[in-house]
């Protein structure tokens, strides 16, 4: 995957396919235990008690394992500032050990008015289960990345 270089370089449109991941079942546990502490993501009877009726990751977990995966493909390494909004979405639910892969789409593209060396990207971020192509995660992020 070549790295974005600059903000400039992005059209509207333009897609990246980053490849693919899981949550190991485990790192699953370990990501509700410490920051979604919810019964039907730890304990087995309440699994059964929830609307899916077994183990499922957070949704929070997904969205992290997402940004950690854009951060490895070296994608926006180079132009990334820091990021100004999300708007999420978890259509479908998202099953430990299932592989998923990733696709960004450029939404919208606006120059800072008040920093020249910036641009403002909205990427459409598309999470979706290998086996079935089913959406797991739909997020539009807001970007800034240097020009």
């Amino acid at each position: 995957m070549t790295p974005i270089r600059s903000f400039d370089d992005l059209s509207v449109g333009h897609s990246f396919d980053l490849g693919s991941f899981a949550l190991p079942r485990a790192e699953v546990l370990d990501f509700a235990a410490r920051y979604d502490p919810q019964p039907f993501h730890l304990d087995d009877a309440a699994e059964r008690e929830a609307p899916f009726r077994e183990r499922l990751a957070s949704g929070l977990h997904t969205l992290s394992a997402t940004f950690g995966h854009v951060r490895r493909t070296g994608l926006i390494a180079e132009v990334s500032l820091g990021g100004g909004a999300v708007e999420l979405k978890w259509p479908a639910p998202l099953r430990p050990d299932e592989r998923v892969g990733l696709r960004i789409t450029v939404e919208e593209l606006r120059a800072s008015r008040s920093k020249p060396g910036v641009g403002i990207a909205k990427l459409r971020y598309l999470v979706a289960r290998e086996a079935d192509g089913v959406v797991v995660l739909d997020a539009l992020c807001t970007h800034f990345m240097r020009r």
